[in-house]
C-alpha cells in the first residue's frame, strides 16, 4: 500500500474532522422519533490543508496521487493527527478541492477531505 508523502506539511488553519452517523432516525406522528443502529462502524473525514514548501514537492505529490493512488481512488497509510496512528485512508471522491500558490508560485497548499474507518 502507498504512504502519504512525509515532506507534506499539515497545516492546522481549516482542519475539521467529522464522523458520519451510525444510526437512522425515522420521526414519529407523536412522541419521540426512533433512532436504531444501522451499521457497526463509520468514516472519519477530515478536512485537510497541506503545504509544500518547495515546487519539487508539490510536483512529486501530483505525481504520488496520479501513479501511486490512481488519482485519489486507491488507499494509503496515513498518519492521524489527533492520535499518531497510521490508518488505511483515502481521498474523498479523489478531489482535490483547491490549489493555492504564494505569489512566487514556489510555496503550494492543497485542500482535499482524507477518510477512513473508525476504530
Amino acid at each position: 500500500m502507498a504512504t502519504f508523502p512525509t515532506y507534506a506539511k499539515l497545516l492546522h488553519e481549516g482542519y475539521r474532522r467529522a464522523r458520519q452517523p451510525a444510526v437512522l432516525r425515522t420521526d414519529m406522528e407523536t412522541g419521540p422519533a426512533k433512532q436504531a443502529k444501522i451499521v457497526s462502524r463509520v468514516m472519519i473525514v477530515h478536512e485537510v490543508q497541506y503545504a509544500f514548501g518547495t515546487i519539487a514537492d508539490y510536483q512529486n505529490f501530483l505525481i504520488w496521487f496520479r501513479d501511486d493512488i490512481a488519482r485519489g481512488a486507491g488507499w494509503f497509510d496515513w498518519a492521524d493527527p489527533l492520535t499518531d496512528a497510521v490508518k488505511a485512508a483515502r481521498i474523498v471522491g479523489g478531489a482535490i478541492d483547491e490549489e493555492l500558490p504564494n505569489k512566487q508560485m514556489d510555496v503550494w497548499v492543497l485542500r482535499f477531505k482524507i477518510e477512513h474507518w473508525d476504530g
